[in-house]
């Protein structure tokens, strides 16, 4: 499956990467050369066999099909993307058939599946519903296009893969379960909390007079899940862990502590006590046996 974006005013027709970043700054992907254009202002990014559009907080807004992009959207072949007065128009090859399915017999190889032990990272913006009905969408735009250009930076650095957004969610992985990995997704989850800060302060009176408060929830936990998909270009999670990381992160809204972690998490590593306390057993949403939750009270430098 490619995609690519092909410019409606003149020649020239740029392919997608995993991560497409459009904006002014010259370690964009796309680079378009215009002041009106935020130096990060747009991201296109392929996940579940499709390519979706993220408006990265700019300041002059994102638009598909004359409509202002809010939230995450995915394109469809001939959508138009608009910023400002440039404008290209989405293509794509391969993916799915009519029914939804991918297509049996296609020139795609498909992906070898295999079960490993990863670390799982899920965070999510803590009352988003709320938000949504206060925000208006210019604003809930801006708001939520820098969570996720944030997001994406912070857990490429700690070396975490980022699987997905879904909605004001985000899943990530690590492939390695070493101190070294661990220590790095208790990082990533301090610096997580650290933008929440930052977007806070950043819209302080917006936030003020609309009694809101910007922050998010984390989980963290280790298990064996299915890795893989049926693209060569595509690599997702699948099993019970991944379910169990984000029933966790339901959590920290009952528990009330912004990073949780499971004991599989812990198991093995005695030095990662040092920064969490043993919060209990808790029962979750789908399953009948509790699971033992430990919050972070403090990160490693």
């Amino acid at each position: 499956m490619r995609g690519y974006l092909q410019n409606t005013s003149e020649d020239g027709r740029i392919e997608l990467g995993p991560v497409s970043v459009i904006g002014r700054s010259p370690e964009c992907h796309m680079v378009v050369s215009d002041p009106r254009i935020s130096r990060r202002h747009a991201m296109i990014r392929r996940q579940d066999e499709g390519f979706w559009f993220f408006d990265l907080g700019s300041f002059n807004g994102s638009y598909v099909n004359g409509s202002r992009v809010t939230a995450a959207r995915k394109l469809v072949p001939g959508d138009v993307v608009e910023l400002i007065d440039h404008s290209f128009r989405f293509e794509q090859e391969g993916g799915l058939d009519e029914s939804g399915r991918a297509p049996l017999g296609g020139s795609d190889t498909i992906a070898f599946v295999r079960s490993m032990p990863v670390i799982i990272l899920v965070s999510d913006i803590q009352g988003f519903t709320s938000m949504s009905e206060k925000l208006s969408p210019d604003d809930l735009a801006q708001v939520i296009g820098g969570w996720y250009a944030n997001v994406e930076s912070i857990l490429s650095r700690h070396g975490a893969t980022v699987d997905k957004f879904i909605g004001d969610s985000v899943l990530a992985y690590w492939t390695a379960i070493t101190p070294e990995a661990r220590t790095a997704a208790l990082r990533a989850s301090r610096e997580l909390l650290t933008v929440c800060e930052s977007i806070q302060s950043t819209r302080a009176e917006l936030f003020a007079q609309l009694e809101l408060t910007f922050g998010v929830g984390v989980a963290l936990n280790i298990g064996k899940v299915a890795c893989g998909g049926f693209s060569q270009r595509e690599f997702t999670l699948v099993g019970d862990p991944v379910n169990v990381t984000f029933r966790l992160e339901s959590l920290t809204r009952t528990i009330g502590r912004s990073v949780l972690a499971t004991s599989e998490f812990l198991k093995d590593w005695p030095e990662g006590a040092a920064w969490c306390d043993h919060s209990g057993m808790h029962f979750v949403k789908g399953r009948e046996q509790a699971i033992e939750v430990w919050a972070a009270t403090c990160f490693p430098d």
